[in-house]
């Protein structure tokens, strides 16, 4: 199913931004573990802050750690923060969240590039394959892991992932990058960067990726291979000293092979497919911020994007017009509020699809919030009081709120105490109101010898899911050369997804066969608590080792869908001035995935993952690498689908790597 989109004409007059982002070239790597300690970060309070002064557990990737690892996907690098699960599902495809309840579909998690939400309403979650963006450009990551609702709105329920992109000014000239490998089998990049009169500057960038299939367990081929294709610009203007104006565009296509189990009504009535999936999509956003005054500023962003997506599950496509306005300014020298709007607007339509059905097929939905924070410092500026409330209404639920308080102590310059208590909302799905076939009983005596299937049921009558969340951390830089970021949370979730099977009723059309419903409803309530702990130490001026570490306990292990204890560990040696070795080590405890597909659960062993990445710079311009990743196995087993469950082993993969720039 393909439908026409055409770009807004009178979305190109709109120029605005709802926060700023100063994408000062900096090289991290010069900087001191102290000095690292003040990188400004904007995602946690929707204004920059220095990441050490944030009353909120914020792990930052940079440009540097992306290109050490050698990752070629966001989502492999998101494996370097605690408390972030992630795991391959197949080839294309991930299971990614923060603080448990992972999975394909997993519904709790805000994910936004440059501000704009990819978060998609379709079924409350991330296509993470369709962020397939080129590593070059990548300024930062920041994660946030606890709830952001009270700043970022619904559904940033246990976590925020801001994924800020370099300006224009940073990426000048042009590059071009390849990597081949017998995985990663051909992945070229290539942007280039120039002037518009003195006061603009641009770039534009173009990326293509093919990618081998793995295997299953027995060993075979599970023919999941991919490609994807991705193109767009970027333009930063500064018209005057105090206004900054960015604008923004991309477009993807991408076609993938995924391996699924569907139902059928005759024999063998559960059948392994290869599902081939298309996805296309385009943005365009804009934001303009302007500083009126030292403590003063106010800004406007605007985006549209238009994504289509079908498979078997889901043939559908999805237009989001968002308007952002945001407002900062100080009350006095010790106290700083901000405050804003926000709209945003979907159009949807579903196609038929042989394992769901979404009534009606076409429906237009909108929310509305507006939100208000204000910072205080008392005591000589070494306690900070932040108390934040959003109020937000969707066409699901109605309204809905979500406060915070915050409070950090800065008891020394090298120490950081702080702890919050906060209420996140996870508002319904489109798919929650639909209809879903998930697996098929053979006949039974009890069923009169016909085949039974289990099918999902939704209602219009689905709930928001809440959290009520307490966290406090303690940081602390020990001496120029070691840091050390501790976090310990309790979260009370109500109101959950959950399933009550219902009487099984009789159908004739294809073929006669019994439905058995489980209606979803909110009939679940659970708590986890945990702890993470990242730690940063350059023993010698050429060598650093990032730890992080993270366990977590939850009161429904069959839902938790995380391991318990996660591992990373990054070393990075620079050997001398032209090459570096780097070793990334990570670990993960065994899991329970409960799957819908057979009302059972699916038991994952521990996995172990070693990557070692060499690394050669002859001259500035030029760098050469070869990397290893998962070279502990042949090949092992790190999650599986929640749903039409078929099991995927990630391979070890070899690829070399190519960067020169011009």
């Amino acid at each position: 199913m393909s439908r026409p989109w055409s770009w807004a004409p009178w979305l190109l007059a709109l120029q605005g931004m709802f926060f700023g982002v100063s994408a000062v070239a900096m090289d991290l790597t010069a900087l001191s573990v102290e000095e690292l300690m003040q990188v400004e970060v904007v995602s946690a309070a929707r204004q920059s802050q220095a990441w050490s002064d944030s009353a909120a557990a914020v792990f930052v990737i940079t440009a540097d750690d992306l290109r050490r690892t050698g990752v070629t996907q966001v989502a492999e690098a998101l494996r370097l923060a605690p408390g972030v699960d992630v795991a391959r599902i197949d080839s294309s495809r991930w299971a990614i969240s923060i603080r448990g309840f992972n999975g394909r579909f997993a519904n709790k998690l805000l994910v936004m590039i440059d501000g704009r939400s990819v978060y998609t309403p379709v079924f409350s979650g991330v296509y993470w394959e369709l962020q397939d963006l080129p590593i070059n450009d990548i300024a930062r990551i920041e994660v946030i892991r606890g709830p952001g609702g009270s700043l970022w709105g619904a559904n940033a329920v246990n976590g925020v992932i801001n994924i800020i992109t370099k300006s224009a000014s940073e990426t000048q000239g042009a590059l071009v990058s390849v990597t081949a490998g017998n995985e990663e089998r051909a992945i070229v990049d290539a942007r280039y960067g120039g002037k518009l009169g003195e006061s603009a500057r641009y770039r534009i960038y173009g990326r293509s990726a093919r990618r081998e299939g793995f295997v299953d367990p027995q060993g075979q081929s599970s023919s999941d291979d991919w490609t994807m294709q991705r193109g767009g610009f970027r333009l930063d203007w500064q018209p005057s000293a105090r206004d900054d104006v960015v604008v923004l565009g991309d477009h993807y296509s991408g076609d993938m092979n995924q391996n699924m189990v569907v139902p059928m009504l005759e024999p063998p009535y559960n059948e392994h497919r290869l599902d081939p999936v298309t996805a296309r999509g385009n943005s365009l956003q804009a934001r303009w911020v302007r500083n009126y005054a030292p403590t003063g500023q106010f800004s406007l962003q605007t985006y549209y994007q238009n994504q289509e997506h079908s498979d078997l599950q889901q043939d559908v496509s999805l237009e989001t017009f968002d308007l952002d306005f945001q407002h900062s300014f100080g009350l006095s020298s010790d106290q700083q509020v901000v405050w804003g709007l926000n709209y945003r607007h979907y159009q949807d339509h579903y196609a038929p699809v042989a394992l769901s059905m979404v009534d009606p097929t076409e429906a237009t939905t909108s929310l509305f919030s507006i939100f208000g924070q204000d910072q205080i410092d008392f005591a000589a500026a070494r306690l900070r009081l932040t108390l934040g409330l959003r109020l937000e209404r969707n066409d699901y639920t109605g309204w809905e709120w979500q406060p915070s308080a915050r409070l950090l102590w800065m008891p020394t310059a090298q120490q950081r105490l702080w702890g919050s208590i906060s209420r996140a909302v996870r508002t319904p799905s489109r798919v929650e109101e639909g209809r879903t076939t998930f697996f098929t009983l053979p006949p039974l005596p009890a069923f009169g010898g016909l085949p039974a299937v289990v099918t999902g049921l939704g209602s219009n009558a689905f709930a928001a899911e809440k959290l009520t969340a307490y966290e406090i951390g303690y940081r602390n830089w020990l001496h120029e050369s070691l840091s050390l970021d501790v976090t310990a949370f309790y979260n009370d979730y109500d109101d959950l997804l959950s399933a009550t099977d219902g009487a099984p009723y009789l159908v004739t059309e294809p073929a006669p066969h019994w439905v058995l419903p489980r209606y979803f409803n909110n009939g679940l309530n659970a708590a986890n608590r945990g702890f993470e702990m990242a730690a940063d130490w350059r023993p010698h001026p050429d060598w650093r080792l990032q730890l992080a570490y993270s366990h977590l306990w939850m009161s429904h292990p069959q839902r938790a869908w995380a391991p318990a204890d996660q591992v990373s560990l990054l070393s990075s040696w620079q050997i001398n001035d032209t090459l570096e070795l780097d070793a990334w080590l990570r670990y993960s405890s065994s899991l329970l995935v409960q799957t819908i597909s057979t009302l059972g659960t699916v038991t994952v062993d521990p996995t172990w993952g070693l990557t070692l990445r060499l690394g050669w710079r002859p001259r500035p311009d030029l760098e050469l690498a070869l990397v290893g990743a998962n070279l502990l196995s042949d090949h092992q087993l790190e999650f599986v689908q929640e749903a039409y469950t078929y099991p995927v082993e990630v391979e070890r993969s070899l690829y070399g790597q190519l960067k020169w720039s011009f």
